[in-house]
Order: C-alpha cells, then structure tokens, then sequence
C-alpha cells in the first residue's frame, strides 16, 4: 500500500503572488490570474467548494429554468444555491484566517532569527 504525503503547504502552492501585479490561483484543476488578493481568495474558494460539492454530489446551482429568448425556448442557469453560497462563505473566512496565522508566524520568525543573531553576537563577545 502507497501513503501519500500531505504537503503543509498546500495553500502556499494554490495561493501565490508573481513577480508581476497578480495572483494566481491554480488548485483542483483549476487556474485563475487575479488581480486583487480578494479576488483571489474568492476563485481559489470557488475551485474548493465546487470540487467538494462536486465529490459530495450535492448540487451547486439551482435547476434550469426555461426562459423565452427572442421567441426561442432556451435553458438559463439557476442561481447558486444557499448551501453553496454559505459554504463559499466559511471558506474564505478560514482562507483568511490561515493567512493572517501564517503572517503572524513569519513575523515571529524574522523576530527569532533578529534575536538568534544577537545572541549570538553577545556569545563571541564573552570576555571569559
């Protein structure tokens, strides 16, 4: 039996900033070039929830409708459904969430090293 290995930094690898004014977002087959952080987090919330909606069989839109166009009979889409919508929601807020803890975390660690490097120094000056 294979075990997979489950990478940390999942969301570093679908969330990244280029070496130009965009995002891009690429996760679950999907791929999007933003050029806003919330629009960002918005596609890379789509691709996740729709890949979990999708696996789950639970259905993201609502039925078609059929609508008169020009005297044609044609089907439009539905709208998205509230579980979606709620979903859409919670998965932002925790990409959000994670984002801030991974901020905060660099911030410590550039703190650490700032303070390792002091130590440091103050040890190669011990006079004894």
């Amino acid at each position: 039996m294979m075990l997979k290995v489950i990478r940390e930094d999942g969301i570093d690898e679908s969330f990244r900033i280029v070496n130009a004014p965009i995002y891009v977002v690429a996760r679950h087959n999907g791929y999007k070039r933003c050029l806003s952080r919330s629009a960002a987090l918005n596609n890379l919330a789509h691709f996740m929830v729709s890949k979990v909606f999708s696996v789950s069989g639970i259905p993201t839109e609502e039925p078609y409708e059929q609508v008169f166009v020009d005297g044609v009979l044609a089907n439009k889409i539905g709208d998205k459904t509230q579980q979606y919508l709620s979903a859409h929601e919670r998965c932002i807020r925790r990409l959000r969430r994670i984002l801030a803890k991974k901020r905060a975390f660099n911030l410590w660690e550039r703190k650490h090293e700032a303070f390792k490097q002091q130590y440091a120094e103050l040890l190669s000056q011990k006079p004894y």
